[in-house]
């Protein structure tokens, strides 16, 4: 591999220049492999996304790791290795010895007044293929938009948040008219490759909709209301699907003398006899803004249709545990972390029930699913996610419980109720040494209103002051969108996002 000797160079003449007090005759040679951008022996998925994270200016990777990471040789980094890293992992086939091994040879020699001679690699064959490789979702999905605003045209413009792409200038490309629905409105798709494009807005070069997130749980999008014309809400379903899975509700006693309401979600194909089969679980905060279109505060978040959509793609089914936060929600959604700032706790805000909500969530709810669903245990598998209130709430359950929860979803989180210092305590008192017991984090904000813009700063913040305790990047993400406003109707639009990233789908 030329491409070695070359960027390999560099590294080595710096390794040279720290060891010249030394009589060195020789080193051992450097192996890795192919495909194992990250450098740590092994070729995985976490290898693809730190390709596609440095191919977004969002990482950077040294001489060495640009040598393992061109899985195809063609002496460039871009996308195309991080797809063949992909197929190599799903023990597809590929064209390049993706996971053979790449040695450098090289020697610096005793007197330091001399060069270091250009190292020479050899690629071999990898002897064997992943022995548990992961199952990735076909990333191509058909999107469909009902068009109940009576456009003439309907277009779609695609972009990639985290890359800062775009499929064409504004307004987009024209939706492809498939037919007409049942209510006599026409119905318009389009072929999406999510893994290039995650965000959507449909309009008509004049109005135009929410953003709303792209990924293999989105399917059929329609216009819940079409006030402003800058930003029309947006609704959710799964196009062409008939069994929208089960709705259950239980009440379960609460410590402050109540029984609170669980709705619980059923997808699809759920056999409770079936108990072969474990199924993921995300427990949601706010319940009772989950399910029902006339949800409070611009309906619900449709979570039930996106996880129909994500069945409709191909995927798994996912159980949905909505928790009731009806009765003092802004006390039972503030963890006692510290003291609540005074401006917000003169508007009713109490620290310290939360405290007491969590351990209702982990101690009596999930026990109750546990045995009554057929449902994985394994952390990994099991997700809690909440907005505003109910999105620091989700963050401090999900800390507090990494035993349960392996995923954490805070949508406009609420951490600005505490200042600084506090927030500086509370993350100290976790050990995150261990990385494969941290949870991933999905943070988002959206920036469409005075509150968003009011929670930003420490919803934005905070991934930055874990990542500064050792929390690592890549379990966690930050999604922001500068149109949404803090309703139902934008955190609809992020959960097939919320969902797909969560679980790695």
């Amino acid at each position: 591999m030329k491409k070695a000797k070359s960027l390999i160079c560099v590294a080595l003449a710096a390794i040279l220049c720290m060891s010249m007090v030394f009589a060195v005759s020789a080193y051992e040679p450097l192996l890795c492999y192919l495909g194992d951008a990250d450098l740590n022996n092994t070729v995985n998925v976490k290898d693809a996304t730190l390709v596609q994270k440095y191919v977004a200016f969002l990482a950077t990777l040294n001489n060495v790791q640009l040598v393992c990471a061109d899985a195809d040789e063609n002496e460039s980094v871009n996308v195309k290795d991080a797809t063949l890293i992909q197929k190599y992992v799903a023990s597809m086939d590929v064209d390049h010895p993706v996971g053979g091994e790449i040695i450098f040879d090289y020697t610096i020699p005793t007197d330091p007044s001399t060069t270091v001679t250009e190292p020479s690699s050899t690629v071999t064959e990898p002897t064997t293929a992943p022995t548990e490789p992961e199952e990735k979702m076909d990333t191509n999905i058909t999107i469909y938009f009902s068009n109940n605003v009576g456009w003439s045209t309907v277009n779609a413009y695609l972009y990639n948040e985290y890359k800062g792409t775009q499929k064409a200038d504004w307004p987009g490309t024209a939706m492809t008219l498939l037919g007409t629905n049942d209510y006599g409105e026409k119905i318009y798709k389009m072929n999406v490759d999510v893994s290039e494009y995650n965000r959507v807005v449909f309009n008509n070069g004049k109005s135009q909709t929410l953003n709303a997130t792209l990924s293999v749980a989105s399917s059929g999008f329609f216009v819940t209301s079409q006030t402003p014309k800058t930003a029309m809400q947006l609704g959710v379903y799964a196009f062409d699907e008939t069994d929208y899975g089960k709705l259950t509700t239980v009440k379960l006693d609460y410590p402050d003398g109540y029984k609170k309401p669980i709705y619980i979600w059923t997808p699809q194909g759920y056999d409770p006899a079936d108990t072969s089969k474990k199924y993921k679980v995300i427990y949601l905060l706010d319940g009772q803004n989950q399910f029902e279109d006339d949800a409070p505060y611009n309906g619900g978040w449709g979570s039930d249709e996106v996880v129909t959509a994500l069945q409709h793609n191909g995927g798994e089914g996912i159980i949905l545990v909505g928790i009731d936060n009806q009765r003092n929600r802004d006390n039972e959604l503030t963890p006692d972390i510290g003291d609540v700032i005074p401006a917000y706790a003169n508007q009713g805000f109490e620290n310290g029930t939360g405290e007491r909500f969590s351990d209702f969530v982990a101690d009596i709810v999930v026990p109750y699913i546990q045995q009554n669903y057929n449902v994985s245990t394994n952390p990994d598998d099991n997700a809690i996610v909440g907005s505003s209130s109910g999105g620091i709430e989700a963050f401090y359950i999900g800390m507090e419980n990494m035993d349960i929860f392996g995923n954490i979803g805070a949508l406009s989180p609420a951490f600005m109720l505490f200042d600084k210092a506090d927030w500086d305590a509370y993350l100290a008192k976790f050990d995150y040494a261990d990385t494969a017991k941290l949870p991933r984090i999905y943070f988002y904000n959206g920036g469409g209103d005075s509150l968003e813009l009011e929670l930003n700063p420490y919803a934005e913040a905070m991934p930055q002051w874990l990542e500064g305790l050792g929390y690592p990047e890549d379990k966690m993400i930050f999604s922001h969108d500068d149109k949404n406003g803090h309703n139902e109707a934008a955190w609809r639009c992020v959960m097939p996002e919320v969902v797909s990233w969560l679980f790695e789908l």
